[in-house]
């Protein structure tokens, strides 16, 4: 069983605190919520939770069996859609993918499979710098997946995104709550129903 466990997590960059006393557990099989007007801290959080930053104060737990996992153990069971995780724009999205399946150590089968259910076969053969942004949005989601993590996170997951697509995140949202641990950043109200909890950052928490 997977677990996050966040206690009294703080980040401040030089005397300004973007949040401070953060505590929360998010059990396997569940969905947390981080909601906030744009500049509240919520990629930070999403950030720290991933390992990328270290906090000011408090810390974040990645927990299986009990067990707390180092960092380096605990990002080999994430999936995160980030600022930090675009892909390479010189190359095709089936390209794009087949690097990450090779870097998880994942059958290179399965990237024709992630391709479909993101909506992207139709364009595997087309450069990212040629993408919407809705279809980078995509191909993220499935770069994010295909080692079928254990935790998902997700900065903004439906921002660019029409009704179909929102609808997709909602499935594959929903099927990783299943195997694991859902965490979504966002200022859409739309989007709350995807967890069990809310972390609410800004002005008004």
């Amino acid at each position: 069983m997977l677990t996050l466990q966040c206690v009294d997590l703080g980040k401040a960059f030089g005397r300004r605190w973007l949040f401070r006393r953060l505590s929360f557990t998010v059990p396997q099989g569940t969905g947390l919520v981080i909601l906030g007007p744009n500049g509240s801290g919520k990629t930070t959080l999403l950030r720290l939770l991933c390992g990328l930053l270290q906090p000011t104060e408090g810390q974040a737990i990645w927990r299986c069996n009990e067990l707390n996992l180092s960092p380096v153990k605990a990002r080999l069971l994430l999936g995160a859609v980030l600022p930090d995780c675009e892909p390479y724009e010189e190359l095709t999205a089936e390209e794009n993918l087949e690097l990450v399946a090779n870097l998880r150590g994942v059958p290179a089968e399965n990237v024709g499979e992630w391709l479909e259910r993101v909506g992207l076969a139709n364009a595997k053969n087309q450069l990212v710098r040629e993408f919407s942004s809705g279809m980078k949005l995509r191909l993220k989601l499935a770069m994010a997946l295909i080692h079928e993590p254990m935790a998902l996170l997700l900065d903004e997951p439906t921002a660019m995104l029409d009704e179909q697509g929102r609808q997709l995140v909602a499935e594959l949202i929903a099927e990783q709550k299943r195997r694991g641990i859902v965490v979504i950043a966002t200022n859409d109200e739309r989007d709350v129903g995807y967890g069990e909890q809310q972390v609410i950052l800004g002005k008004n928490r």
